[in-house]
């Protein structure tokens, strides 16, 4: 009862303070309801995870409605800050500070060292291992809680393939109207509006090729994890993929649905040819008879799909290929250590290439070995296989087969939306692994060393 009526005056309190903001200004009122929104949503850890994921994968690093940093930087930063909140909830003085998520530190660490072989002042160095370290705080975060609460962590993962539902259909708005609500009047140059990917989808992110990492992995979330009426949400993320129009994420749900189907015992079913022929038959009928707006979308990734290896997208990211290719194998040096941090920023602005496509090499892996070295990109890779030799769930699989593909074919640092794909296959991966003692069996320290093996026998089995 004490709780209800704390809940009624904490409502009427925040209606009252709102109805005042509405009076003086609009923009404080929408501050007031996203600062209340934001207090509720990080008021307990299920809600902080949950806030935390809808911050990384949700809010668009190409809107600015007037941070006081780079949007890009706020969103980060944020985000890292909440993990840090959500680690000191579950602070336990008694508990070993240190866990498998710390794993993801050695990577800004490597990077870090090997700027000190080619550097180019601390100000490059922060800006470029920065977003590494903020990852690596939410990795630390969300395994642990990935290995406390798996239940937890997988309703997440739905929960987040749900929202892709309301999102399908403002991405099918987007490609109605040929503009994208708000992030068009936010955004942050000419590069992230309507204009710049016409006939092309963002969703939410501000990006159609960042939209198509979101769609990829929430039809892997679907397929992979269920639930009641999972063919909505993977239908949803479907149509949002297709109206996308990312390419490098089509071929990245592709490899992830091959790995999927190798995976069933029974290759083939009754109940599957049946939807099969369904859904074929369906997207028939749709293309022969149904609205313009359906054959032109069909038109648009039939067009993208044509000539892949000799489309300007492709012959662009040639170039760019050469351009890295070049600068790594500069001197040993440069292949072993880089050429310093945001040395590829500062080819762009230099040098460049004079085509008009984006200024940025378009490969993780060549960026983060031109900057870093052969030695940054072996602790990336190293990192990259340990989960997937630990983990066998095919949601972890999935998602994991997709990121890697498709960041072969843009970076992916600045992307909270592309990396958190990575993150939360790592998360499911921990949650589906029977073999990781769970922190909520207890606190390890007033076990006896004899019980404590007990128990890891037992979670074993």
């Amino acid at each position: 009862m004490s709780r209800s009526v704390a809940l009624a005056g904490f409502a009427g309190s925040a209606a009252l303070l709102g109805g005042v903001l509405i009076s003086l200004s609009p923009s404080y009122a929408v501050l007031a309801a996203v600062v209340l929104l934001l207090g509720w949503g990080l008021s307990s850890p299920q809600r902080l995870n949950r806030t935390l994921f809808a911050v990384l994968f949700l809010v668009p690093v190409t809107a600015d409605p007037g941070y006081p940093i780079p949007p890009v930087w706020t969103i980060l930063l944020a985000s890292a800050a909440i993990a840090c909140l959500g680690r000191l909830r579950r602070l336990d003085p008694e508990a070993p500070l240190a866990s498998a998520g710390m794993l993801a530190f050695l990577l800004p660490a490597i990077c870090a060292a090997a700027a000190l072989f080619q550097w180019t002042g601390a100000r490059a160095l922060i800006a470029a291992v920065l977003p590494l370290l903020c990852y690596a705080v939410i990795i630390w975060h969300l395994v642990d809680e990935a290995r406390r609460e798996p239940d937890a962590m997988r309703q997440v993962a739905r929960w987040l393939a749900w929202v892709g539902v309301p999102i399908a259909l403002l991405a099918i708005y987007q490609r109605v109207t040929g503009t994208w609500p708000v992030l068009d009047q936010l955004a942050t140059s000419n590069a992230f509006t309507a204009h710049a990917g016409p006939g092309r989808s963002a969703g939410t992110t501000g990006h159609p090729i960042i939209y198509g990492s979101y769609c990829m992995a929430m039809m892997g979330v679907s397929l992979a994890l269920r639930g009641r009426w999972w063919q909505v949400p993977f239908a949803a993320n479907a149509i949002g993929l297709l109206l996308s129009g990312s390419r490098s994420a089509w071929i990245g749900i592709a490899a992830a649905l091959v790995l999927w189907y190798l995976t069933q015992q029974r290759k083939i079913t009754a109940r599957g040819v049946k939807t099969a022929l369904i859904s074929a038959g369906s997207v028939a009928v749709l293309l022969l008879v149904g609205p313009r707006a359906i054959r032109d979308v069909a038109a648009t990734a039939a067009a993208r799909l044509t000539n892949l290896t000799g489309s300007p997208a492709a012959l662009a990211r040639y170039k760019r290929s050469n351009e890295a290719w070049s600068g790594i194998w500069d001197s040993f040096q440069s292949v072993v250590f880089g050429n310093g941090p945001e040395a590829h920023v500062q080819f762009f602005q230099e040098v460049g290439v004079s085509d008009g496509q984006a200024q940025t090499f378009d490969n993780s892996y060549l960026t983060l070995w031109y900057d870093f070295g052969a030695i940054s990109l072996i602790g990336l890779l190293v990192l990259l296989m340990i989960p997937l030799v630990k983990f066998k769930s095919i949601a972890f699989r999935m998602l994991f087969t997709g990121f890697v593909i498709q960041i072969w074919f843009f970076d992916f640092y600045l992307w909270p939306c592309a990396a958190s794909v990575l993150i939360l296959a790592i998360c499911l991966g921990v949650a589906d692994s029977p073999a990781l003692p769970s922190p909520a069996l207890g606190r390890r320290s007033r076990f006896s060393p004899g019980l404590a093996l007990i128990t890891h026998a037992e979670v074993g089995r």
